[in-house]
């Protein structure tokens, strides 16, 4: 049965999507069965495996709009092999209508695939958002990317309170998998404090690595690819993979 993690902060700009693509690709790496889930409607993830989602026929909106679609009909391959459910920017307009009964729907459409894979990685939209909720009700744990720049402290404070509210409520099970600091300055005293209060306030969950700022993340997103395919060798790349070997071992306990 797969593991499910969600990739989530109410923040742009947090390294988001790219730990949710890098996680997914690791994890692969490792011999893991994965299955990225795009639920942002910018699909920042969808594209950043070099799939463009105007040119797709089906994509998560088509499963949530039409009731004889199919999961594994709109699942899709990236070049390097990625299995992929793509995100539209349809999808605002679908979360726009969605009402607070429909919080569950997510995880009643992918329970049908569950068994395909060992991970479901979901990448979840930068702001107060049905579609969070329904990733954090389906979630097994949550993985929180956090800038580390002070506004993205008020991101973080709010992240815990949804997830502290869905696990007293619709998802009892949920856990924090851990905070993994992002764009991280190493010239900046910022970066330090911004750390250093994180590690006062919830150093348990903090993890003891760090992905440093570095355009080549962009790059990488530009070309379609994660960062551990565009450059292996890449301090980023390998932090993901630490990550991913991290998440392996927890899971086979």
């Amino acid at each position: 049965m797969a593991k499910k993690i969600a990739v989530a902060l109410r923040k742009g700009g947090s390294g988001k999507t790219t730990t949710a693509v890098n996680l997914a690709e690791a994890l692969r790496q490792k011999g893991q069965r994965v299955l990225l889930v795009d639920l942002d409607p910018q699909a920042n993830a969808t594209i950043s495996v070099g799939l463009d989602p105007m040119k797709l026929d089906r994509h998560i909106n088509t499963l949530l709009t039409d009731i004889n679609a199919k999961v594994e009909d709109v699942v899709t391959e990236s070049d390097f092999g990625m299995s992929v459910l793509p995100a539209h920017p349809d999808l605002a307009e679908t979360e726009g209508g969605m009402k607070a009964t429909q919080i569950g729907l997510l995880k009643s459409l992918l329970e049908s695939v569950e068994a395909d894979y060992d991970y479901i990685v979901l990448d979840t939209p930068p702001s107060e958002s049905y579609l969070t909720v329904n990733a954090l009700v389906y979630a097994d744990e949550v993985v929180i990317p956090l800038q580390a720049h002070y506004l993205a402290m008020r991101g973080l404070e709010d992240m815990l309170k949804e997830i502290i509210k869905v696990k007293q409520g619709l998802n009892p099970k949920l856990k924090i998998a851990g905070i993994l600091p992002t764009m991280v300055s190493k010239r900046t005293n910022i970066a330090q404090t911004v750390l250093d209060s994180v590690r006062k306030a919830y150093g348990d969950f903090l993890y003891p690595w760090e992905i440093n700022f570095s355009i080549r993340h962009t790059e990488a997103s530009l070309a379609g690819k994660p960062i551990i395919l565009y450059e292996p060798s890449h301090q980023g790349s390998e932090v993901y993979l630490k990550l991913a070997e991290e998440m392996i071992k927890e899971h086979k306990v």
